[in-house]
């Protein structure tokens, strides 16, 4: 919803200041109800999760495993 259309909807429903301060208050208390603390988020992001933790170790063993045959292979062709 862009700007314009957020005008329009308020002339639309012509509410009163004490409508409009309700309304105001109960959208912030929404959206601060959806805010997470910053903590929270990057704890969220580090969590330990079996399978994946699992996957990225399978994937660096291949890689380093992998790695020199391809490193050797790429400076033969150059």
């Amino acid at each position: 919803m862009i700007d314009d259309e957020f005008e329009d909807l308020w002339g639309t429903l012509r509410p009163t200041g004490r409508q409009r301060r309700r309304i105001d208050a109960r959208v912030a208390a929404w959206l601060e109800a959806r805010d997470t603390p910053l903590v929270q988020e990057w704890l969220g992001l580090f969590k330990f999760e079996p399978f994946t933790a699992a996957a990225l170790v399978t994937v660096s063993v291949v890689a380093i495993g992998t790695a020199p045959p391809v490193v050797w292979l790429v400076s033969a062709l150059f």
